[in-house]
């Protein structure tokens, strides 16, 4: 399998995950472009931007373009990660641009159904 077919099948995991969470979800075919935005996740009072990567690594330049682009339009940049042992889809919550050489990063984890509970009153 190429490296471009197993980021599709990825994407489409990451895709089905979300679905059931009552998100309407939007693949950014070929997203190798400028944006760094594989998927885009939208339900009431959320917009979530989505980078892929099954093994969870991500680029200085790729954090940090994803990161700039949501905040464009005050989405949320998440990067999805294949879970452990590979079940399920983790995500994690990108706060700042990300720090060269840092053994931390400026992240946390994020579940799906947080911001619901952050706005209930």
């Amino acid at each position: 399998m190429t490296q471009y077919a197993t980021g599709t099948r990825f994407e489409r995991k990451t895709r089905d995950d979300l679905r059931p969470n009552g998100y309407s979800v939007i693949r950014a075919a070929g997203s190798k472009g400028d944006s760094k935005i594989d998927l885009v996740a939208i339900k009431p009072g959320q917009l979530l931007f989505i980078q892929c990567k099954s093994d969870g690594k991500i680029s200085p330049a790729e954090w940090d373009r994803l990161w700039e682009v949501a905040g464009w339009v005050g989405a949320i940049p998440l990067l999805a990660a294949n879970g452990p042992r590979g079940h399920g889809v983790t995500y994690t919550r990108l706060l700042a641009p990300k720090r060269r050489g840092a053994r931390t990063q400026p992240c946390e984890p994020f579940l799906l159904d947080q911001l619901a509970a952050e706005v209930q009153p």
